[in-house]
């Protein structure tokens, strides 16, 4: 997914950051930011060492820029140890239930998916395979024991499905999560295109807040950055 609309801030700030030697800093999602009464794309830079999508990381990012809606210019680029985005008391971080969500998502695809194959393979039978089943039967005997053959089979490759299963679900997951910022980039969009008209809408802010917490699970004060 690209050609987002907030790419030519990405682009603005990527090339500002070459001024200051931040080649190892990257920028994220453009988000924004209410200063005096005035509402500003702002842009936070982290190290790319640093993890964004770790909870447990809590990074509150190094540098942070002000863009002017109006004129695509660069207002401001601030080491946050010198400027600090974080004005008055400090916001905690909220979350949803975004990692229970992602479990029982995981958890509950993995079964039905695996079910399916499970099934598939017992009642898909290709012609060859009803000849010779015509002829032995549904049944073998191994090692004394009678055992389904369709059983038998899946059994056999059971743990690699069970591998490519958890592929295919990590890559529903991030497909799922990932698809989210295409909204948030509509929105974020609307809530520009209003600003220039002279309306400040405040909820739909809070939404774009709400996406970019829980996205951005391992940046901290984002509540504070965006300062609405």
């Amino acid at each position: 997914m690209n050609n987002f609309n907030f790419d030519k801030y990405l682009n603005i700030v990527n090339e500002e950051k070459k001024k200051y030697g931040l080649d190892l800093y990257t920028p994220l999602y453009p988000m924004l930011r209410m200063e005096n009464g005035k509402l500003y794309v702002g842009i936070m830079l982290v190290n790319d060492s640093d993890n964004v999508w770790s909870k447990e990381s809590s990074v509150k990012p190094e540098y942070w820029v002000l863009i002017d809606i109006d004129t695509d210019k660069v207002i401001s680029f601030n080491k946050t140890m010198e400027k600090d985005f974080v004005v008055g008391e400090i916001i905690p971080k909220s979350y949803d239930n975004k990692e229970k969500e992602i479990s029982k998502y995981t958890v509950e695809k993995t079964i039905q998916y695996k079910n399916y194959l499970k099934e598939d393979i017992k009642n898909f039978k290709a012609p060859l395979q009803i000849k010779l089943e015509e002829l032995l039967g549904e049944e073998v005997e191994i090692d004394g024991e009678k055992i389904n053959i369709s059983d038998y089979v899946f059994a056999n490759i059971e743990e690699e499905i069970n591998d490519k299963l958890n592929k295919l679900v990590e890559m529903l997951i991030w497909t799922k999560y990932g698809s989210i910022i295409f909204y948030y980039d509509l929105l974020y969009t609307q809530v520009i295109e209003e600003c220039k008209k002279g309306n400040v809408d405040k909820e739909k802010i809070k939404l774009c807040v709400e996406i970019i917490n829980n996205y951005y699970t391992g940046v901290t004060y984002i509540d504070n950055f965006f300062n609405i």
